[in-house]
Formats: structure tokens, sequence, C-alpha cells
């Protein structure tokens, strides 16, 4: 009987132990999927307003260069003249430097440098009348990371021209800078081709 007795006593001991241990398992998995799915919900919905952030920032630059190419001394299409413009106008902003282009893809920057930019493709589409911004590029008057913003210069409704900011490569990463979920997470940036374009290690970038 005191045999019978244990026996039993170790079965529902052992029975109950592998019913918590079920259920322990069973409540965790419960909670680490939802966690899960709760932090995909965050990122999401983060990712979403970071996004809006970057356009918004983005936007706002290519904006002031519409403007600028409303001027009646840009769209004069006399260079002498737009230098003086440009030259006081770029301290004003947060571009490296502004130039106008040509027919021809000419650039000529408020500095006095000029480049050869007919084949790069934000110039082809401000001289069809699209403003545009590249992805980030190496200079080809720098050497060095750009993001290049391109408007078109209407004259009576012609386009005579482009003009062309560009700006730190670093721009975009400055503003990932100030992305992140929780204390280890961060954010980052790939184009339609999957290259990365902004990240706080710059290298990944380059």
């Amino acid at each position: 009987m005191k045999s019978i007795k244990t026996k039993l006593i170790i079965s529902f001991t052992v029975l109950i132990l592998l019913s918590s241990i079920l259920l322990g398992a069973i409540a965790l998995i419960s909670s680490q999927n939802s966690l899960t799915k709760e932090a995909e919900k965050s990122l999401s919905s983060l990712a979403l307003e970071d996004s809006k952030l970057i356009t918004s920032r983005v936007e706002i630059q290519k904006r002031t260069l519409e403007m600028l190419a409303l001027n009646e001394v840009i769209q004069n299409m006399d260079w002498i003249s737009q230098q003086h413009l440009l030259q006081a106008l770029v301290p004003e902003t947060d571009f490296l430097d502004i130039a106008v282009v040509a027919m021809d893809g000419t650039a000529n920057y408020s500095d006095g440098t000029t480049s050869e930019l007919g084949d790069r493709e934000y110039i082809q589409k401000a001289l069809k009348g699209e403003s545009n911004i590249s992805d980030v590029l190496i200079s080809k008057v720098t050497n060095e990371p750009v993001i290049m913003i391109a408007t078109p210069i209407f004259k009576e409704g012609n386009v005579v021209g482009a003009l062309i900011a560009r700006r730190d490569g670093n721009a975009l990463s400055e503003i990932v800078d100030d992305t992140g979920y929780g204390n280890e997470g961060y954010g980052y940036i790939i184009n339609s081709k999957g290259t990365v374009t902004a990240h706080p290690d710059r290298e990944k970038v380059l």
C-alpha cells in the first residue's frame, strides 16, 4: 500500500510539474509573440513618422531651390549677374554651393568652378522640366559624397537651364542619427536599388 501511495504521489507530482512547465512555456511563447507584434507595430509607426520627417526636410530644400530659380536674374541666364547673386545667396542657405547649368550640361558654380554634368540623371531630369533630388553620390567637383538637388529654370514657359545645389552627403545620415528604437536600435535609409544612403556608421554609406 505504501509503495502504491508513493508511486501515486510521485506520478501526480511529476504530472503537476510537467503541466506547470508546459503552461509556463505556453505563457512565455504567447508573451513573446505579443511583445514581438507590438514591437513590429511600433517600428512600422516609427519608420512612417521618420520617413515623413526626412521627406519634409528634403522637400524644404527643393522648394528653396525652386524659389531661387524664379528669380529674374537667374532666368535671364547671364552668368556674370547670376554668379553675383549666387555668391550672396549661398551663405544664407544650407547648401555647400549652387550652380547654373546650361542646356549642354555645363555647370557654373558660384565659386567660379565648372563641371560637365550632362550625363548625370538629376541634370537630365531638370533640363526636361522636373525638379528632383539625387541619391548620395560622389561629386565630380569635390570627390566627396554629396546630395544634389536640381530644378529647371523656366523663361517664358521654356526650360533654358537648370539650377542645382550641392548638399553634404552626410545630411541624410544626420537626420537618421535622430531616429532609433529603444536603447540599441537605430535607423538607416536604403534607396530603390537596395544601396545604403544614410546610416549612423558613415563608412557603410561610403
